[in-house]
């Protein structure tokens, strides 16, 4: 159980090249009850919330009004988060589609992670390799395969305000790093991460005034103001469909904001990479040939997932995206 406040502890940011503009509210509602995690069902423009110690995960239509519960899977918690899957993965041997309801439990030891569908069945579990009763937040990462995690700064030392990228099929960690490495004001109290358009982090926390952007090994890229009487957040979810992001108070205020630069959410990729009208498995079969060093008739980018590298993981990344998962 935290021994801290879910206040906002106020911060206050000097904003320098480094910054971007000012991020407006463009909705917002209130769930009634102390909170602490979010995810954004895009498919069918759903908030998901959890309530500190709750029961069951909520649901709310996009101007708030109420709709079907959850069962939560695991155990209660205030160190906890809801995701929703923006690709098909594989979570600790299990197949987990698009669009699945990720819990994570962060209350006790390492991190547990579970996947329900439609109906609060559990599909899927994993027990990390990484937490020390401290997770507040975590989310799928379509382009890399990989879930991210973050603990807050209750347990001190190295292992504050960390982050973790978690291998899906064992728990393990592929690697780990401390935000306030990359950004020593911004510390995690309550807190979350989401994965933007960019294939960056974005990091809230109660302690915080902005929304934090880092890149996925750590590097600090920006900060996002939040706009006034929306603060002290523990959870965040992104529409990129919209650029814009559901954010959520420690007190159960959910609020969309929009704002973002155009860099968060480049435009959508095309994986009718072979330009017959079909996005399918010949697609898949196409860039496997132009990546072997085939011909390259349509002039398309190999470079698929655009991490400046032409390689395997750009077809990984197309059969995930044709799969029904979301674009790199």
């Amino acid at each position: 159980m935290q021994m801290r406040s879910a206040m906002c502890l106020a911060s206050v940011f000097i904003l320098g090249a480094q910054a971007s503009g000012q991020l407006a509210q463009i909705g917002q509602f209130s769930t009634g009850t102390s909170s602490v995690g979010l995810g954004f069902d895009w498919a069918n423009d759903v908030v998901l919330t959890y309530p500190s110690f709750g029961l069951v995960l909520k649901r709310y239509s996009g101007s708030g009004s109420a709709l079907s519960d959850l069962t939560r899977p695991g155990a209660s918690a205030n160190d906890a988060d809801v995701d929703v899957v923006k690709g098909a993965f594989v979570l600790g041997g299990s197949a987990v589609p698009a669009g699945s309801v990720l819990y994570i439990d962060g209350e006790s030891g390492a991190a547990e992670v579970y996947a329900v569908d439609s109906a609060g069945t559990v599909i899927a579990s994993l027990v990390t390799a990484f937490g020390v009763s401290h997770v507040v937040g975590g989310a799928y990462h379509p382009a890399r395969g990989t879930l991210f995690l973050v603990q807050d700064k209750v347990p001190g030392g190295t292992a504050a305000s960390r982050v973790a990228e978690i291998d899906t099929a064992t728990g393990g960690v592929i690697q780990t790093w401390q935000v306030t490495t990359g950004r020593p004001s911004f510390t995690v109290n309550f807190g979350d991460l989401d994965v933007g358009g960019n294939g960056n982090l974005f990091i809230v926390s109660s302690d915080e005034e902005a929304v934090g952007e880092f890149t996925p090994s750590g590097a600090f890229v920006a900060e996002h103001a939040l706009p006034a009487g929306v603060n002290s957040l523990c959870g965040i979810g992104f529409d990129l469909s919209r650029c814009e992001a559901w954010v959520l108070s420690t007190s159960g205020v959910a609020s969309k904001l929009a704002g973002f630069p155009s860099s968060v959410c480049p435009p959508p990729c095309d994986p009718d990479v072979n330009q017959d009208g079909n996005v399918d498995q010949d697609d898949v079969t196409y860039l496997i040939n132009v990546v072997g060093g085939g011909e390259n008739p349509t002039g398309i980018d190999p470079d698929f997932n655009q991490d400046g590298n032409v390689d395997q993981d750009d077809v990984g990344a197309l059969i995930n995206t044709v799969g029904g998962g979301g674009c790199p």
